[in-house]
């Protein structure tokens, strides 16, 4: 397929976003991108995509299969799903060169009011290099919030499921496309192949 000109179902509406925490903080923002749709294994999927530059650019490592290269982290896309128990991060260089990928762990998204969207962030991420290379992060966090009791162990059971399918679709991409987790984008909306199959 060749590349298409990206297309965002708004409904002609303004989207917002909001992210809690399990211990009461939050933060909300205005949504930079809009709805789409993707071919699933039953039926369409439904994914809501914001992109944004940050306000001071940082020093970032991509790590390939052929090396290591230092650059600057200025910008970033992230995709939220209705049906998933993750969110996605893209992390961008300023030449457009993708850094890494971030999963953030959470409930999946809800629409709490017409075109305001909330999810709870569940604490454990991964951190996903350009080679296919995974880092589990805050599980420290995560233990001690499901000690607490903050975080059900209901929900533990499908952020530890999702965890699973993210990692063994890395694999299963990694295995047919070779040694790049974004070697198979969409053509249109650019979101990874290995995150469609989680």
């Amino acid at each position: 397929m060749t590349a298409e000109t990206p297309r965002f179902d708004t409904r002609g509406a303004r989207l917002y976003y909001r992210k809690e925490k399990l211990r009461g903080a939050s933060w909300e923002y205005e949504i930079n991108g809009g709805w789409f749709t993707v071919p699933g294994d039953e039926s369409e999927r439904r994914i809501l995509r914001h992109g944004f530059r940050f306000f001071r650019p940082r020093e970032a490592t991509i790590v390939t299969s052929s090396g290591e290269e230092v650059v600057k982290r200025s910008f970033a896309e992230q995709w939220f799903f209705p049906d998933r128990w993750f969110s996605l991060l893209r992390f961008i260089a300023e030449d457009g060169r993708s850094i890494g990928y971030y999963v953030n762990f959470s409930m999946p998204l809800q629409e709490i009011r017409s075109n305001y969207y909330s999810d709870i962030d569940l604490e454990l991420d991964l951190w996903l290099d350009m080679n296919g290379t995974i880092t589990e992060l805050d599980r420290d966090e995560y233990e001690a919030e499901i000690a607490s009791k903050r975080l059900n162990p209901e929900w533990g059971e499908h952020v530890e499921a999702a965890a699973r399918s993210v990692r063994a679709a890395v694999t299963s991409c990694l295995q047919e496309f070779g040694p790049d987790i974004e070697k198979q984008k969409h053509p249109a909306y650019g979101i990874p192949a290995f995150i469609l199959r989680a």
